[in-house]
């Protein structure tokens, strides 16, 4: 799941929006560690910094590990007992109970360092509950992968199959993190050196990653024209093709997508972010793109962002 919002660039510094804040643990006090990267396609450069309150380093390995587990008093305690004993230490976790008094999931970024291979934590796991089946009564299974928290630090957004964009790390901060105050980032000096474009006032999109727990800071162009858009539309394949066209014809740029059911097989939501371009006018553009998409598609809501 993706966490959205925008600011400006002020005395050098992104505020980060409290909902980003608390979910990737950017708390006041916290460190974070950046890397800035920059992109270019046809011609086009756009800049992105990534933060995350872990380094690349090399003698981390850092998984992703899922137990599932009875909803019962106990669960959490055996799970946390079981990396405990193998000092397998606990970093950013979520747990959630998936029916209420039967069974209940937790998710957690951990670190392996001072234990050895994923593939020997399984074995462990495994063991465990052939021999001790006590001490694993509430725990069901056990999931494990390697996280690539490292990989989005270092080398941006990569595509494992051919791309025409390419993306190069133009910096990153020495190894002694920097930390968030007044829930703020504080941008480098050599990274404003970098910056082209990018000036007091400049608008960013912040987007959050909770299963990576990696902050993504982009800069967005000058004139943007944020709106917030919510249509109706029918559960059906090619309605979010139709839709998406009708917006594209608008000279619509999206920036954020997200879709949700309401009536199986008949109804769903489809919640935008998008910049309106050079029209500017939302009430024209939103009266094109309804003309445009007919009978069976309507809006929910519609509103300018501001930040």
């Amino acid at each position: 799941m993706k966490l959205w919002d925008f600011g400006r660039v002020r005395d050098g510094k992104v505020r980060i929006g409290e909902k980003i804040r608390r979910r990737l643990g950017l708390e006041d006090g916290s460190q974070v560690y950046s890397t800035l990267f920059r992109y270019e396609h046809e011609g086009t450069r756009g800049h992105e910094i990534v933060l995350s309150t872990f380094g690349p380093e090399n003698y981390r390995e850092l998984c992703n590990l899922t137990f599932h587990m009875i909803d019962a008093p106990g669960a959490c305690a055996q799970a946390a007992k079981f990396l405990a004993d193998r000092n397998v230490d606990i970093l950013n976790s979520v747990s959630v109970s998936m029916t209420c008094g039967i069974s209940m999931v937790w998710k957690m970024l951990v670190d392996l360092s001072y234990y050895g291979e994923p593939a020997q934590l399984m074995e462990d796991f495994s063991a465990l509950r052939r021999s001790s089946p006590a001490a694993l009564s509430k725990v069901e299974g056990l999931e494990i992968c390697t996280s690539h928290i490292s990989d989005r630090y270092t080398k941006g957004v990569t595509c494992s199959q051919a791309t025409s964009i390419k993306a190069k790390a133009l910096r990153k901060v020495s190894r002694s993190p920097s930390p968030i105050k007044d829930g703020s980032f504080a941008i480098p000096k050599d990274y404003l050196e970098c910056l082209e474009g990018v000036q007091e006032g400049s608008p960013v999109m912040m987007v959050g990653d909770v299963d990576s727990w990696v902050l993504s800071i982009s800069f967005l162009p000058e004139d943007c024209q944020l709106v917030e858009l919510s249509f109706e539309i029918p559960d059906l394949p090619g309605a979010i093709h139709r839709t998406t066209e009708a917006l594209a014809a608008s000279g619509v740029n999206l920036l954020a997508v997200q879709s949700r059911v309401l009536v199986y097989g008949q109804r769903m939501v489809l919640d935008l972010v998008a910049d309106l371009g050079p029209s500017g006018d939302l009430d024209r553009t939103v009266s094109d793109i309804l003309i445009a998409l007919g009978e069976g598609y309507g809006l929910r809501g519609q509103g300018r962002i501001s930040f």
